[in-house]
């Protein structure tokens, strides 16, 4: 796991027994320290933090105030909140924070914060030089990822559209190639389209802001449903892209 970590405390051994039981878990190099206010918004204009653990009370601010400012200014910042005080437990839930630990640290529950963050917000990997075998109606075609514009269903035919152009018929449905494409950074931007993130330049509303469509690359326009336009939003800052 390594994730880039900022660690917020007044307190100095405070600090330095949670970077310690940090270290234990993640690459030392990837850990960051600050003390006030000032130093926490040095490092985050410095560093791309992905993951920020909040000690709640202290003297010149308080981890609720960096929460706000971390969901205003850094949203694709998840955050932990640390108390020495349960007390402060049900007040913190409110900022919706990705998880609650009470100092000092346990190893083994710091552990089970760490997985669920990389289980769901941790970046999708570059997989551009991997390729799939698809079964298409001329046998199976070797592709990366990276090749596929989008895959999209017409009435009952499900056709992968490659950038270079060509189109191959896919024996699969629409359903079983996202559950295999997922993996690969795509999405189901609509029932009939499975789009890689990387392809779409932008999202625009169409019909006066009652439907969407997404402006890939290469120019071409595919319907995106309004339920999941909020999906995809969702979706792109939990992998890191911020809104602004």
């Amino acid at each position: 796991m390594n994730p880039n970590i900022l660690i917020v405390d007044d307190d100095e051994n405070s600090l330095r027994m949670s970077r310690t039981a940090m270290e234990a878990l993640v690459d030392p190099g990837n850990i960051h320290c600050a003390q006030t206010a000032a130093e926490t918004m040095a490092i985050l204009s410095a560093e791309r933090i992905h993951l920020a653990f909040l000690d709640i009370d202290m003297p010149d601010t308080s981890g609720f105030s960096i929460a706000d400012y971390l969901r205003q200014n850094h949203p694709q910042v998840k955050y932990v909140f640390l108390t020495g005080y349960v007390d402060f437990a049900a007040r913190s839930y409110d900022y919706e924070p990705m998880d609650f630990l009470t100092k000092p640290i346990d190893l083994m529950r710091l552990k089970k914060t760490l997985e669920r963050y990389e289980s769901r917000f941790q970046p999708a990997a570059d997989y551009s030089h991997e390729r799939i075998a698809v079964d298409t109606s001329v046998g199976f075609v070797l592709l990366a990822p990276s090749e596929i514009s989008y895959i999209g269903k017409e009435r009952r035919v499900v056709k992968l559209h490659c950038a270079s152009g060509e189109e191959y018929v896919v024996r699969h449905s629409l359903d079983e190639l996202e559950s295999i494409f997922s993996d690969f950074g795509f999405f189901r931007i609509h029932q009939s389209c499975l789009v890689p993130l990387p392809n779409i330049i932008s999202v625009q509303p169409v019909r006066f802001g009652n439907t969407y469509e997404a402006v890939l690359g290469d120019q071409t326009r595919l319907p995106v449903s309004r339920d999941k336009y909020q999906k995809l939003r969702s979706f792109l800052v939990s992998r890191g892209i911020p809104f602004i």
